[in-house]
C-alpha cells in the first residue's frame, strides 16, 4: 500500500535538481512495522539519494510517534545514558574526534538529535567540555540526563535561538539523515561556530557492501525516518553546500549488527514471521531457532566481516568531520 498520508517531492536540497532516477522501490518500515511504501531515488545533477516521494514535515509526525519516546522510552533511554554498550560507542565517537579536534574544559559541545543526551554524559565526564543538546523530540528532552549540567531545546536547529560563534564542536549523530532540509541544518552550524570549530556529522553509508547485499532489507534503510541516504561522496557535497569548504576526516564506522540485523529482517520478510503491521515479537518455534542462529552468525561471520568492512571504506556506517574556516 503506498504511504498513508500526504506527500512531497521537493528539490535536491544540495544542487535544486528535480531530475531523479529510481535506485530502490518498495521500501517499507521493517523496524517499527508502520503502513507504506516509498522509493528511493538518486538525484541527477549530484547523486544524492532521497526519499522521493515522502511525507510532508507535517506527516512525519505519524512514523515518529512511540519511536524514539514513549511506549519504548525506559529501554531506549537505559540504552543510550546506562549501559556500558551505550557508553562505549560515545568513546568510540568522541576517539574519532581527536583525530581532527580533541575536547578539553574550554570546548561548548551542541548535540543535534541528542534524544536523552547520552552521547553528553559521557563527553562532559571524560573532557570536561560544557555540553548543549538539541532535539524535535519534546518527550526524550523532558526525560534527558543531567538537565542541571547540560543546556536542552525542543525543536529544529534552525528555529531554536542560539547564539552564534558560541560552540566549538557541533555534532550531529545519526540525526542529519533525518533532517528534511540537510543543508539548512548544516548552513545554520555553520554559522554557530566559532572560528575554527569542528562540524561532526555520523550517518549511515549508502555505498556500503551490505546495503547493496540486503537492498530494501538493509537495516539503516529505516524508511520513511531516514529522508536522505549519503555516500562518502555526497556527503562531502552536501558539508561544501553549506559553506565548508572542505572536509578534514572522513572514514567508515564499525557497526557490529549491521549484517546479521539486515539477514533477520530479510528472512522475517521471506517467512512472514511475524506479518507486516504486528510488532516485533517471537512468537513460534522457529523465531527463537532464527534468533539463535542469527545470534552464531554474530560471531563468526558479523565480527570478523565488520573489520574488513571498516578497513574497506565500506561498512554501513560513516563519520565525517569538516572544520570551519579560521577567518570565520
Amino acid at each position: 500500500m503506498d504511504a498513508p498520508v500526504p506527500l512531497e517531492a521537493p528539490p535536491c536540497p544540495v544542487c535544486g535538481g528535480e531530475d531523479y532516477a529510481p535506485v530502490l522501490t518498495g521500501a517499507r518500515d521493517h523496524v517499527w512495522r508502520k503502513p507504506g511504501t516509498f522509493d528511493l531515488q538518486a538525484c541527477g545533477g549530484c547523486g544524492l539519494v532521497a526519499l522521493r516521494p515522502r511525507p510532508t514535515p507535517a506527516a512525519l509526525g505519524f512514523y515518529y510517534e512511540g519511536t524514539y519516546s514513549g511506549e519504548g522510552e525506559d529501554g531506549m533511554r537505559g540504552f543510550q545514558t546506562e549501559s556500558g554498550l551505550g557508553r562505549l560507542i560515545s568513546r568510540y565517537r568522541l576517539a574519532v574526534m581527536r583525530k581532527v579536534r580533541a575536547l578539553g574544559p574550554d570546548d561548548h559541545v551542541l548535540d543535534v538529535g541528542c534524544s536523552y543526551g547520552g552521547f553528553l554524559r559521557v563527553a562532559r565526564a571524560d573532557t570536561g567540555c560544557r555540553t548543549s543538546g538539541i532535539d524535535l523530540d519534546a518527550g526524550s528532552i523532558e526525560k534527558a540526563v543531567d538537565r542541571d549540567q547540560a543546556t536542552y531545546h525542543v525543536g529544529l536547529l534552525t528555529d531554536v535561538d542560539l547564539p552564534e560563534g558560541d560552540f566549538t564542536t557541533i555534532t550531529f549523530f545519526e540525526s542529519l539523515e533525518h533532517h528534511t532540509e540537510p543543508v539548512a541544518a548544516l548552513k545554520r552550524a555553520h554559522a554557530l561556530l566559532a572560528p575554527g570549530g569542528a562540524c561532526v556529522v555520523e550517518v549511515p553509508n549508502f555505498g556500503g557492501l551490505w546495503r547493496r547485499v540486503f537492498r530494501t532489507s538493509w537495516l539503516p534503510l529505516l524508511v520513511p525516518q531516514h529522508l536522505f541516504h549519503f555516500t562518502p561522496d555526497t556527503l562531502a557535497r552536501t558539508f561544501q553546500a553549506a559553506g565548508f569548504r572542505t572536509v578534514a576526516h572522513h572514514q567508515t564506522m564499525f557497526y557490529p549488527l549491521e549484517g546479521v540485523a539486515s539477514l533477520g529482517i530479510w528472512l522475517a520478510r521471506v517467512t512472514k514471521a511475524p506479518p507486516m503491521g504486528a510488532p516485533p515479537s517471537w512468537r513460534t518455534p522457529f523465531d527463537i531457532v532464527l534468533f539463535l542462529l542469527l545470534v552464531a552468525l554474530w560471531f563468526v561471520v558479523e565480527l570478523p566481516s565488520q573489520a574488513i568492512l571498516r578497513w574497506t571504506g565500506l561498512a554501513g556506517h560513516q563519520m565525517a568531520i569538516a572544520v570551519k574556516d579560521a577567518e570565520g
